[in-house]
Protein backbone atom coordinates (compact mmCIF):
# COMPACT_ATOMS: atom_id res chain seq x y z
CA UNK A 1 0.00 0.00 0.00
CA UNK A 2 1.43 3.37 -1.00
CA UNK A 3 0.47 6.32 1.14
CA UNK A 4 0.51 9.77 -0.37
CA UNK A 5 1.99 12.50 1.79
CA UNK A 6 1.03 16.13 1.48
CA UNK A 7 3.85 18.29 0.06
CA UNK A 8 3.96 20.36 3.26
CA UNK A 9 4.52 17.25 5.38
CA UNK A 10 7.18 15.98 3.02
CA UNK A 11 9.06 19.28 3.21
CA UNK A 12 8.71 19.39 7.01
CA UNK A 13 10.04 15.84 7.38
CA UNK A 14 12.98 16.50 5.06
CA UNK A 15 14.00 19.71 6.85
CA UNK A 16 14.52 21.00 10.35
CA UNK A 17 16.36 18.89 12.91
CA UNK A 18 16.91 15.95 10.57
CA UNK A 19 18.75 17.91 7.90
CA UNK A 20 20.39 20.45 10.22
CA UNK A 21 22.33 18.56 12.92
CA UNK A 22 23.58 21.82 14.45
CA UNK A 23 20.02 22.48 15.68
CA UNK A 24 19.99 19.35 17.79
CA UNK A 25 23.59 19.96 18.91
CA UNK A 26 22.68 23.46 20.09
CA UNK A 27 19.56 22.19 21.87
CA UNK A 28 21.47 19.47 23.70
CA UNK A 29 24.28 21.85 24.66
CA UNK A 30 21.75 24.30 26.05
CA UNK A 31 19.98 21.57 28.01
CA UNK A 32 23.30 20.33 29.41
CA UNK A 33 24.05 23.85 30.68
CA UNK A 34 20.58 24.73 31.97
CA UNK A 35 19.35 21.47 33.52
CA UNK A 36 22.06 21.20 36.21
CA UNK A 37 21.51 24.85 37.07
CA UNK A 38 17.76 24.19 37.34
CA UNK A 39 18.57 21.27 39.67
CA UNK A 40 20.96 23.42 41.76
CA UNK A 41 18.20 26.01 42.18
CA UNK A 42 16.17 23.45 44.12
CA UNK A 43 14.11 21.62 41.52
CA UNK A 44 15.42 18.20 42.45
CA UNK A 45 12.47 15.91 41.96
CA UNK A 46 13.14 13.63 39.04
CA UNK A 47 9.94 14.60 37.23
CA UNK A 48 10.82 18.31 37.54
CA UNK A 49 14.29 18.27 36.04
CA UNK A 50 13.51 15.62 33.41
CA UNK A 51 10.49 17.64 32.29
CA UNK A 52 12.66 20.77 32.24
CA UNK A 53 15.28 18.95 30.15
CA UNK A 54 12.67 17.99 27.53
CA UNK A 55 11.00 21.43 27.55
CA UNK A 56 14.41 23.02 27.21
CA UNK A 57 15.30 21.01 24.12
CA UNK A 58 11.94 21.78 22.49
CA UNK A 59 12.13 25.50 23.27
CA UNK A 60 15.70 25.73 21.98
CA UNK A 61 14.78 24.00 18.72
CA UNK A 62 11.86 26.41 18.30
CA UNK A 63 14.08 29.40 19.08
CA UNK A 64 16.74 28.43 16.55
CA UNK A 65 14.14 27.66 13.88
CA UNK A 66 12.54 31.06 14.57
CA UNK A 67 15.86 32.88 14.30
CA UNK A 68 16.79 30.93 11.17
CA UNK A 69 13.43 31.76 9.55
CA UNK A 70 13.55 35.45 10.46
CA UNK A 71 13.78 37.66 7.37
CA UNK A 72 17.31 38.93 6.77
CA UNK A 73 16.14 42.57 6.78
CA UNK A 74 14.89 42.17 10.39
CA UNK A 75 17.57 43.17 12.95
CA UNK A 76 19.26 39.99 14.21
CA UNK A 77 19.69 41.17 17.86
CA UNK A 78 15.98 42.05 18.00
CA UNK A 79 15.05 38.59 16.68
CA UNK A 80 17.26 36.92 19.29
CA UNK A 81 15.85 39.06 22.11
CA UNK A 82 12.27 38.49 21.01
CA UNK A 83 12.93 34.76 20.66
CA UNK A 84 14.53 34.53 24.11
CA UNK A 85 11.56 36.32 25.69
CA UNK A 86 9.20 33.81 24.08
CA UNK A 87 11.42 30.93 25.24
CA UNK A 88 11.25 32.05 28.88
CA UNK A 89 7.48 32.47 28.67
CA UNK A 90 7.02 29.10 26.95
CA UNK A 91 9.25 27.32 29.47
CA UNK A 92 7.40 29.00 32.32
CA UNK A 93 4.04 27.88 30.95
CA UNK A 94 5.18 24.30 30.32
CA UNK A 95 7.23 23.85 33.49
CA UNK A 96 4.21 24.84 35.54
CA UNK A 97 2.83 21.36 34.81
CA UNK A 98 5.72 19.47 36.40
CA UNK A 99 7.07 21.55 39.25
CA UNK A 100 5.65 21.11 42.70
CA UNK A 101 4.88 24.78 43.23
CA UNK A 102 2.98 25.17 39.94
CA UNK A 103 4.63 28.34 38.75
CA UNK A 104 5.18 31.50 40.71
CA UNK A 105 7.84 34.17 40.84
CA UNK A 106 10.57 31.77 41.99
CA UNK A 107 10.13 29.49 38.98
CA UNK A 108 10.10 32.46 36.62
CA UNK A 109 13.34 33.84 38.14
CA UNK A 110 15.04 30.43 37.91
CA UNK A 111 14.02 30.08 34.26
CA UNK A 112 15.25 33.59 33.55
CA UNK A 113 18.55 32.78 35.28
CA UNK A 114 19.07 29.50 33.41
CA UNK A 115 18.39 31.18 30.06
CA UNK A 116 20.70 34.12 30.78
CA UNK A 117 23.51 31.77 31.83
CA UNK A 118 23.21 29.64 28.69
CA UNK A 119 22.90 32.75 26.51
CA UNK A 120 26.13 34.18 27.96
CA UNK A 121 27.83 30.77 27.61
CA UNK A 122 26.78 30.73 23.96
CA UNK A 123 28.20 34.20 23.37
CA UNK A 124 31.48 33.21 25.02
CA UNK A 125 31.59 30.00 22.95
CA UNK A 126 31.07 31.81 19.65
CA UNK A 127 33.50 34.62 20.46
CA UNK A 128 36.32 32.29 21.45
Amino acid sequence: MIVSVAPEVSVALSGGVFSEPWLLDAALATAVIETPLFWLCGYRQRAEYLWFFIVNIVSNLLLNEFIDATPRDFPYPAAVLLGEIFVVLLEYALCGYAVRERGGARLFCVLLLTNVVSFVAGIIYFIF
